[in-house]
């Protein structure tokens, strides 16, 4: 039975969604493509219909679709300090399949490389830009600096209390990431 070109691209939009989730919670080596398809009810040709370049096709689009997410959040947040507390928060904390790429997937990417780093530098760019629309400064270069600065820490901070066993030291390092910014120069955004 032929797929129609609608089918086709709600298979396709039904992969990526579940491919941005469980890359998210399992890794990108953590799940198959055969548990991929059936997730979403396809076969292993189904899932080569979509995406000939095979898994790395599908972790590059999925990577790209999980960071344009979070920049539409991150482009509503009105000052530094409400991107900060809103993304170092407990919720975010506790849920991998619908928070930042970045410390969820950042050592995965580093290891597969290719078309998944292209697009995971892609997504950090555009965070970046994200950033540097919040932040103060009298030049580009302070602004990008300032932006590589905030992304770093609250990535970091992320990354570090989700590998934590104790829930107190997590919370530390949640906060004193927090703490540090009421100082922080920043402006309201116009978006």
């Amino acid at each position: 039975m032929k797929v129609t070109k609608e089918q086709a691209a709600a298979n396709k939009e039904a992969i990526l969604t579940a491919a941005s989730r469980l890359y998210r919670e399992k890794g990108i080596d953590g799940i198959g493509i055969g548990e991929l398809s059936r997730s979403v009810g396809l076969t292993h040709g189904g899932f080569y219909g979509q995406f000939p370049g095979g898994k790395e096709q599908l972790a590059s689009e999925a990577v790209s679709r999980t960071f344009e997410s979070n920049i539409q959040e991150w482009q509503s947040a009105k000052s530094i300090s409400e991107l900060i507390q809103g993304y170092l928060t407990q919720a975010h904390l506790d849920n991998w399949m619908e928070g930042c790429p970045i410390p969820a997937l950042g050592a995965d990417v580093a290891r597969t490389g290719g078309a998944v780093s292209s697009a995971f530098t892609k997504g950090i760019k555009d965070l970046i830009e994200t950033l540097m629309a919040l932040v103060k400064g009298e030049t580009h270069d302070e602004k990008y600096r300032e932006s590589l600065r905030i992304l770093s820490s609250i990535a970091g901070a992320m990354l570090i209390a989700r590998a934590l066993d104790s829930p107190q030291l997590s919370e530390q390092f949640l906060q004193s990431v927090i703490s540090g910014w009421p100082a922080a120069p920043e402006k309201k955004s116009g978006l």
